[in-house]
Formats: structure tokens, sequence, C-alpha cells
């Protein structure tokens, strides 16, 4: 077990790094920063987007446009076949007369052009809300190629298309992250091992007394590794600060736009840590493992 005086001396020794060497601990955390800041950036897009699309698909309906010349009853006894459609949630049912109301009111000021038809063109139709898992293109796709089968439907509309597509933005935005994640990951270590290797090769000499006196390998690279605990935590946070401060600029103009969770933004940090850890184990391991066999 370390002594009182072995503790104090690891612990200076864990920070001294930071005062003599301020330009090189300062460009690491800078480019370690940058590498994270563009990895939370992607992963905030993509948080984003997949909430804009949850709110996309609450919103999805099916319109389905009747035959002419169904009367009353018939009309009114599609609703129970709807609803036992697996999928909808909600049948509702929208005659000519409300038809043309809804029109009106779409229209506003220029609402007055109706007055020139004759008669209402507009068919009674149903507006089926769908249940959550049955949003998705596919599902809906499936509802409509079924509904457009029955004999007194005349026309299946819903607006599928653009939420496909950004279902594909979500998707593509989900692989980018992980591939970002990656590069930032193999950056950061690589980063940090040769800020760390430098470090080591400039104390070479105090590391070489303390190997002649019998010091373990854990006492020598105890101060790197809590150094690199150090690059990652200042990295991290710096990159977690730089963000928040473009969402809240942001989030002025766009509203809705989300941010990580207290948890999230925890997370990330000590992820920041991990990595300035490992960065700094696998410098310190190689070194002292050239060493000894020197």
């Amino acid at each position: 077990m370390l002594r009182r005086t072995q503790l104090g001396y690891l612990a200076r020794e864990s920070v001294a790094g930071f005062r003599r060497r301020k330009l090189t601990t300062g460009v690491t955390i800078l480019i370690m920063s940058a590498s994270l800041l563009v990895l939370a950036l992607f992963v905030l897009v993509t948080l984003n987007l997949g909430m804009t699309l949850e709110r996309t698909r609450e919103n999805v309906d099916v319109r389905v446009f009747l035959v002419g010349g169904l009367d009353a009853e018939r009309l009114a006894g599609l609703q129970p076949p709807f609803l036992a459609i697996p999928g909808v949630r909600e049948a509702r049912f929208i005659g000519q007369d409300q038809a043309l109301a809804e029109m009106r009111a779409m229209l506003g000021e220029d609402a007055d052009v109706l007055e020139v038809l004759d008669e209402n063109p507009l068919p009674a139709s149903y507006h089926l809300e769908l249940s959550r898992g049955h949003r998705s293109p596919e599902a809906v796709a499936a509802i409509a190629s079924e509904l457009r089968r029955w004999p007194e439907v005349d026309d299946v509309v819903y607006s599928q298309a653009w939420v496909g597509a950004l279902e594909s933005w979500a998707r593509i935005f989900r692989w980018s992250s992980l591939v970002v994640s990656l590069i930032v990951f193999g950056a950061a270590v690589f980063v940090i091992s040769n800020t760390v290797r430098l470090t080591m090769a400039s104390s070479r000499r105090v590391i070489e007394i303390q190997m002649l006196v019998g010091a373990t390998n854990g006492f020598i690279r105890t101060p790197f590794l809590v150094e690199g605990i150090l690059h990652g935590l200042l990295a991290g946070g710096l990159a977690m600060g730089l963000l928040a401060a473009g969402h809240r600029v942001l989030s002025v103009r766009l509203d809705g736009l989300a941010f990580f969770t207290p948890v999230q933004v925890g997370g990330f940090v000590a992820f920041a840590v991990v990595l300035g850890l490992l960065g700094s184990l696998a410098a310190v391991s190689q070194y002292l493992r050239l060493r000894r066999v020197v």
C-alpha cells in the first residue's frame, strides 16, 4: 500500500504536467475537443431528426375517398370495418358538406371562388388515424393497398412521401454518427497516446531513476494516466460547453430544438474521460515495455 508521501508525490505529478507543458496540453485538449464536438453534433442532429420524425409520424393519417352514390346507412356502416383494420386507431367520417366547409376554411379570403360551383364536387371520405406501431412508410402503404381493393373506396391519399425521405435522412445520420464515433475514438486515442509518449520521453531521466530505485510500473504510470483523464475531462467539458452555447443561439430561431439531458451530458464527458485514460494507458504501456527491454 502506498504511503502518504507517495500519494502526495503522485497527486503533485499528476497535475504538474499541465503547468510544465501548457502549449502541448492546450493543443491536445483543443484537438480532442474538436473531435468530440463533431461527434456530439452528429449525435445531436440524429436525436433531433428522430424526435422530428416521431412528431411527424403522430400526424400521419390516411384519407379514404369514397365512391359516389352510397346512401347514409352504407356510409355509416363503413366505420366498423375500417376500425377492424390492424393499425387503424380512429375512423372519422367527413361528409360532403363538411369537406366543403373545410375547403372554405383552407382557402380563407379566396373562398369566393367556390361560389361559381353549381354543386359540391367533393366526395365523402373517412379520416383514418393510425396507431403508433403502424406509421412507418411500409405499414401505411400496406393499409392503403388493402383499402384500394374495397369497392366503396375511390382513392386513398396519405402524406407519406416526405416522411419516408425524413426516415432516410435519420437512418443516414445514425450510421454517420456510428462512423464518426469510431473515427473520433481512434483519433482521440492517437492524439493522447502521442502526447503522453512525448511527455514521457521528455521525462525519461526521472523515469529511469524511478526504475533504478525499484519503482513499479503502476507507480510510474499513475501520474500519466491521471493526466490523460484530465485531458479527456477538460476536452469533453469544452465540447459540451461549445455545443450548449450553439444550441442556445439556435434555439431562439428554431422552436423545439432538443439538447442532451444532464445524464447524457454526463455520459458524454465520461466517454471523453475513458478516451483520455485509454490513450494514456496505451502510450504508457508501450513506453515502459520498451524502456524495460532497453
